[in-house]
C-alpha cells in the first residue's frame, strides 16, 4: 500500500493488480470508514482474488495537477472504463471519478436507494449505507463476475464502421 503522504497527490494505489493474471477492474474508494471496511477484506482479496486494483480517490483537483505519467499510472484510460466506486459521499459528488455509463450501476454509496439514512451507531450506519466489508465484497464480486457483460455493453455503444 502506498504511503498516506501520496494523498497529497489526490489519488494513490492501495492495491495494484497481481501480475500475469487477467485484470478484473478498478475499485475507486473514498472515505475513512469505507477504506477501514475495505482493509478488513483486503487479505481475502489478496489471497483468493478477484484481481483488482484499488485506488484511493481523495481530490480530483489535486489529481489533475499531477503529471500525465502519474495520472496514467494510477488510473489508465482502460482503468477508467473498467471501474466502480465505493464512497461515503453521494455518487453525484464523485462525478469527476465516473468516466463511463456503467460505473454508477456497480458502485456503492449511502444514497444507493435515494433514501435518507436513519442513523444509529457507526456500525449500523455503515451497514445501512451498504458500505460494510460484507456489502463491499458482494459489490466487488458482482462487478468482477459481470466483467464480460460490462465490456460487451460498452463495446455495443461504439458506432458501426
Amino acid at each position: 500500500m502506498a504511503s498516506h503522504f501520496e494523498s497529497a497527490k489526490g489519488a494513490y494505489i492501495i492495491k495494484n493488480y497481481k501480475e500475469n493474471m487477467p485484470k478484473d477492474g478498478v475499485v475507486i474508494v473514498r472515505g475513512t470508514s469505507v477504506i477501514n471496511e475495505l482493509i478488513k477484506i483486503l487479505p481475502k482479496i489478496n489471497s483468493h482474488g478477484p484481481n483488482i486494483k484499488i485506488v484511493a480517490a481523495l481530490s480530483s483537483t489535486l489529481f489533475k495537477m499531477q503529471s500525465h505519467e502519474y495520472q496514467d499510472n494510477i488510473l489508465s484510460k482502460k482503468d477508467w472504463f473498467n471501474s466502480m466506486i465505493i464512497t461515503n459521499t453521494s455518487l453525484k459528488n464523485m462525478g469527476n471519478w465516473i468516466k463511463n455509463p456503467l460505473t454508477k450501476e456497480y458502485s456503492l454509496s449511502p444514497d444507493w436507494d435515494n433514501q435518507w439514512r436513519f442513523g444509529g451507531n457507526l456500525e449500523e450506519v455503515i451497514d445501512e449505507s451498504h458500505l460494510s466489508s460484507d456489502w463491499q465484497m458482494k459489490a466487488i464480486n458482482k462487478f468482477c463476475d459481470e466483467k464480460n457483460k460490462r465490456h460487451q455493453f460498452l463495446k455495443n455503444m461504439l458506432p458501426d464502421k
